[in-house]
């Protein structure tokens, strides 16, 4: 039996998934908790073990509690440690028998807790991930199939005459976040289509009703991540900021466009799904330069499709 081990962040996690169709056999996978619906229904997965890791941040004891529910499992021949920290190079000791990982790990001392360190190379996360597993392989990371999975829902906001487009306005760092008013731009290009907003905790939802009041074509909405999975997947056109969320279409091969301010794409590689705009390839964290976004250049990558 093998497992992987990727705990967060939401858009790791979904980038991470690009090696399971090539396994050919399904795997299990530990995840932290409050991600365990994003792997849901995968048919590449075997078992999701959930793993309270962020609620412990909150109840110390809770660690202690989860290590010893783990080591209490039964062990796996193999262990892929695919976030490179400490917590979860120790997670993969304790669930393993032999744990692989990175050489150069994001947490130097996590690779002391690793039986096959390895030596990864590539320009993308994606690629380092396939290569983990010595299936590097260019052709199939810019065509690779479907790889989120869902319960099945309908949605009454979906238009069924017009394009369905999703905004995905929020992140996690507000330099990742294009302004409002340029929200608005792409709404009033967009003014004879249908556009739906996810929004998650109250400054998002902030956000979307302002963006609702101002734009008759916008429907702001409240989703858990099974119904965001099946949003997207029914969607035209997804355009959103470098955020976990907006990595669900690259997921399942839906029209795309990713904005980087602060951050640049180092993740996947752009396809006929794919494209994003970059305001600058020198990075410096933090940097706040989203209002620099312009329309005309996210109107050209639309055009691509």
């Amino acid at each position: 039996m093998e497992a992987i081990i990727k705990l967060s962040s939401l858009g790791d996690i979904i980038h991470s998934l690009i090696v399971l169709p090539k396994l050919n056999k399904k795997i299990d996978f530990f995840v932290d908790n409050i991600f365990k619906e994003i792997l849901e229904y995968n048919p590449f997965i075997g078992n999701i073990i959930p793993v309270k890791l962020r609620e412990a941040k909150k109840n110390k004891s809770l660690y202690f509690k989860e290590f010893i529910r783990l080591k209490s499992m039964n062990t796996y021949d193999e262990v892929y440690d695919l976030q490179g920290l400490l917590k979860s190079a120790l997670l993969a000791r304790l669930a393993g028998d032999k744990v692989v990982g990175f050489k150069n790990p994001r947490e130097s001392l996590a690779k002391f807790f690793y039986d096959e360190k390895k030596e990864i190379f590539g320009d993308t996360a994606i690629r380092r991930y396939l290569n983990l597993f010595d299936m590097d392989d260019i052709e199939y990371l810019t065509n690779h199939p479907k790889l989120l999975f869902y319960q099945d829902r309908e949605f009454e906001f979906l238009s069924k005459n017009k394009k369905n487009i999703v905004f995905i306005i929020g992140a996690s760092w507000e330099c990742k976040k294009v302004p409002l008013k340029i929200w608005s731009e792409l709404a009033e290009y967009f003014k004879n289509e249908n556009i739906i907003v996810p929004f998650y905790g109250e400054s998002e939802k902030k956000d979307a009703l302002n963006l609702a009041e101002n734009n008759a074509n916008i429907t702001p909405v409240s989703l858990n991540l099974n119904d965001l999975k099946a949003l997207i997947d029914k969607s035209d056109l997804l355009i959103g900021n470098d955020t976990g969320p907006s990595f669900i279409a690259w997921a399942n091969n839906i029209n795309n466009i990713i904005l980087y301010g602060c951050t640049y794409n180092n993740k996947i590689y752009e396809n006929r799904f794919s494209k994003s705009v970059e305001i600058q390839k020198s990075i410096k964290k933090g940097l706040m330069v989203m209002d620099k976004m312009d329309i005309k250049e996210i109107v050209k990558k639309i055009d691509e499709f």
